[in-house]
């Protein structure tokens, strides 16, 4: 019976098998360590915008008292100067068009794949709702189930609750993969003690009169100087920023998220 293989934390990316050295034949344990580095790096140096894991967030209408999260949006009254020139308090239609209100809930942005919507102690399927950008809309039939409160200590499941799952960033696409194959590929030689073609942290050498100065740390500048790593880098942050940015109000408290 073969032993378990270790985790290492983190959400593994999913790599491409055509650009990795003879992937198969190293050791699970060299291979999932390979992966978490690899991914853990992506996810870092692209500014924490691609991969990552998802989170689950427990929204609920800022009025709730006591509970307070962004929650409910929809069309509402949109002051605009009409064709006449004069003030109008619509909501914001032109010509024939709706104007209800749409049953939706805003979530923390980026939104990419949503892996669970659950309302109470049911799980809604994917064709009940859809993404518009970050906000998650009911398209299923009946009335619009996401509740205005929910009491926030009960566990996901139980009567009374609302909770979304998703990947609060981008997902991994082809491209990724690629990069993060190429980039586990080359921490997997250096976990075996091979030649890598992973950059050095020497900060000065001197010989034979000549001075090699490395900046230290991991990556300091943003890229990992595997060229084909680094064009998917800097294709998603090309200000090597830390983070992505982000916007901070006092009146926008910040979501309700599980860990």
């Amino acid at each position: 019976m073969s032993e378990p293989v270790p985790e290492f934390g983190g959400c593994p990316w999913p790599i491409d098998p055509g650009c990795v050295d003879g992937w198969d034949t190293l050791d699970p344990e060299v291979q999932a360590r390979a992966v978490a580095l690899a991914s853990s790096t992506l996810w870092r140096l692209t500014g924490y915008q691609v991969g990552g894991c998802p989170i689950t967030v427990r929204p609920c209408r800022a009025s709730c008292a006591g509970r307070s999260l962004p929650y409910y949006t929809g069309p509402w009254m949109s002051p605009h100067i009409g064709i006449g020139g004069a003030w109008i308090n619509s909501c914001g239609c032109t010509g024939d068009c709706s104007c209800t209100v749409l049953c939706e809930v805003a979530l923390p942005a980026p939104v990419g794949e949503v892996y669970a919507v659950t309302v109470g102690t049911e799980v809604l399927t994917a064709d009940q709702y859809r993404v518009d950008g970050s906000t998650l809309v009911w398209v299923g039939d009946g009335d619009c189930p996401w509740p205005v409160c929910q009491d926030l200590t009960a566990p996901v499941g139980d009567p009374d609750t609302f909770a979304v799952e998703y990947l609060n960033s981008y997902p991994v696409d082809a491209l990724g993969a690629y990069a993060a194959g190429v980039l586990a590929n080359e921490y997997a030689k250096a976990c075996t003690g091979n030649k890598c073609r992973l950059p050095s942290s020497v900060t000065a050498v001197a010989r034979q009169g000549v001075t090699f100065d490395v900046a230290t740390g991991a990556f300091p500048n943003g890229m990992t100087g595997l060229r084909e790593v680094d064009v998917f880098i800097s294709m998603w942050n090309p200000q090597a920023l830390r983070q992505r940015a982000t916007v901070w109000s006092p009146d926008l408290p910040s979501p309700r998220v599980m860990r």
